[in-house]
């Protein structure tokens, strides 16, 4: 049965943003019972960040789901506005694409499905915080050009994580520094998929209050070009021979150090500069997950 919740869907400015909001509006029409809803147009993620936020200070005593009709940015922006909302307000993905990671990491449900997301049970997801930010899914450094447009060949994404190489990185996890040599990427995964839907940590999981660690060492072009394969199929950590290039953790907390300006992406989101205090924080956020099609009523 579906409780008395206002649904507020927020859905970015760019796309279809006419055919979303009919969608929508189209479909819980033909559920056989009311339901409060309104719509936001963030124009930038930020802006979900701020609604979601002001819209919990001002309405304390609603059960509000907010619902990200968007990217990984889009989702772990308005997943930042609930930090510390309190009881009663929750976060949901409607993703008809099947492109939004955080939704990907709970197989066999549907996330493009209204009725399904309405009759869902809530559970808690950690959430990573990057200094001031916050992302949902991971922070990674060295996969930037893999993620945007066109996907592109081999030989691009290995020139292009070379020229990201940054020698002078300095990583410590849980107090201990880790002795990395060259780093050319690195991931820090909250959940097992990130960056628009790559399997980049299997093994994570988004509600064991840790995160998982990849750390890619320097090595030449050749030897890139196979261990990228296995990175963004998610299968480094059965491929013995890598051993020796990549470093595989699990961790509470982390401190990024760098002598020069480096740019790592939180979710979408570019943060720029020369330390990073990373660290999880456990069960932040309540996250709708949809009811299999078997538990409608």
């Amino acid at each position: 049965m579906i409780s008395a919740v206002r649904y507020v869907f927020i859905h970015s400015g760019e796309g279809d943003a006419t055919a979303l909001r009919k969608q929508v509006v189209r479909e819980l029409k033909q559920i056989d019972r009311g339901v409060e809803y309104d719509f936001y147009e963030a124009r930038e993620p930020e802006d979900a960040l701020r609604h979601v936020s002001l819209y919990c200070d001002l309405h304390p005593e609603l059960h509000t789901c907010f619902v990200s009709c968007g990217d990984d940015t889009l989702t772990s922006a308005a997943a930042a506005g609930l930090m510390g909302a309190g009881e009663g307000k929750t976060l949901a993905v409607l993703d008809p694409a099947g492109r939004n990671s955080l939704a990907k990491c709970f197989e066999g449900r549907d996330f493009s499905s209204i009725p399904l997301l309405l009759t869902g049970t809530a559970t808690d997801i950690d959430m990573i915080r990057v200094n001031n930010s916050y992302a949902a899914n991971a922070c990674t450094f060295g996969l930037d050009d893999l993620a945007d447009g066109d996907a592109p060949s081999l030989l691009q994404s290995v020139s292009a994580v070379l020229r990201r190489s940054f020698r002078s990185i300095r990583i410590t996890v849980d107090g201990t520094p880790l002795d990395t040599g060259a780093v050319l990427i690195f991931t820090v995964s909250n959940g097992r998929y990130s960056s628009g839907g790559m399997l980049l940590a299997p093994q994570a999981a988004n509600d064991d209050g840790k995160m998982d660690l990849c750390v890619v060492r320097n090595m030449p072009p050749t030897r890139l070009m196979k261990i990228l394969p296995q990175l963004l199929q998610g299968r480094l950590a059965d491929e013995p021979a890598s051993a020796g290039d990549i470093i595989l953790r699990k961790a509470k907390s982390l401190l990024i150090e760098s002598a020069k300006d480096i740019t790592l992406s939180a979710d979408g989101l570019r943060l720029t500069g020369k330390e990073f205090n990373i660290r999880v924080i456990p069960s932040a956020v309540r996250l709708v997950v949809p009811a299999k099609t078997n538990e409608m009523q």
